[in-house]
């Protein structure tokens, strides 16, 4: 079984062209004024630092019952229905879910947390994975002040072969960089939409997720579920989801009890 004890990097192992390209891509973070240009521009880039195949970048939230949970997914080198398959069916197999639950910046190899024949057997690896032609993974736990905000993580084919101690403390780099920026926005985002929007209130106050935010103006704004569907690159019965998701949390039954909602909030 391989030693699942963290290993600590030195920043001095960043050489050459990858310091000049992380040292630009953190120029490009602070940047960043808002969440989506960040978190969708950053998996951009981030390949300029990091050689890989596939990312995921996702958001961490406090659960009803206190536990971390991990939204609003965005990816690179994979189908949207690729990535809903790993948070709606294979998450609860990812043999590396433990160590998400931090509140700290912290980097590691999948493989450095699990023996690869025990990897290799996973409904994850086998079903999710190998599918996908990726092989080794590792992730960057983003946290700021003691509070979760996000994991990021790449994917490389076998032939490309693991991640090396440089690309470990590059994305550790990174990922400080990405935490203190994420932070800053959500926390500057969350004050103004209270003060200034009613509806981006509503929306902070029920956490409604980013995606469902999206199809929440879309329908206010009069489009149908398959003109959604067609805007957002998703599917209708993914819409569909996301609308029943909205109903339940603003506590309405169709899209009239919606708009009367609103219009009491404004």
């Amino acid at each position: 079984m391989t030693n699942t004890t963290h290993t600590r990097f030195n920043p001095d192992e960043i050489h050459g062209s990858r310091w000049s390209a992380l040292n630009e891509c953190a120029l490009w973070i602070h940047g960043c004024d808002d969440f989506a240009t960040l978190q969708a521009g950053l998996l951009d880039r981030v390949n300029q630092v990091i050689s890989h195949r596939a990312s995921m970048f996702d958001i961490a939230r406090a659960g009803t019952h206190g536990q971390t949970e991990f939204v609003s997914p965005v990816a690179r080198g994979m189908a949207e229905d690729q990535l809903e398959s790993y948070y709606e069916r294979y998450a609860a197999f990812d043999y590396t879910l433990w160590s998400f639950d931090v509140h700290n910046v912290h980097v590691y190899r999948d493989l450095d947390l699990v023996d690869v024949e025990r990897r290799n057997a996973t409904p994850i690896y086998q079903e999710w994975m190998k599918p996908l032609g990726i092989y080794y993974g590792c992730t960057a736990t983003l946290a700021h002040g003691s509070t979760s905000l996000g994991s990021l993580t790449l994917f490389r084919a076998r032939e490309a072969g693991d991640f090396s101690d440089e690309e470990l403390e590059a994305l550790r780099q990174l990922a400080r960089h990405l935490s203190l920026r994420l932070y800053g926005i959500l926390a500057q985002s969350t004050a103004q939409q209270a003060c200034e929007n009613p509806l981006e209130a509503l929306i902070s106050e029920l956490e409604v997720l980013p995606r469902e935010a999206e199809v929440l103006k879309m329908m206010l704004a009069g489009k149908t579920n398959r003109e959604m569907a067609e805007e957002l690159y998703i599917s209708e019965s993914t819409v569909k989801k996301h609308v029943n998701a909205l109903y339940h949390k603003l506590g309405v039954k169709n899209r009239l009890g919606l708009m009367a909602l609103v219009r009491e909030q404004s």
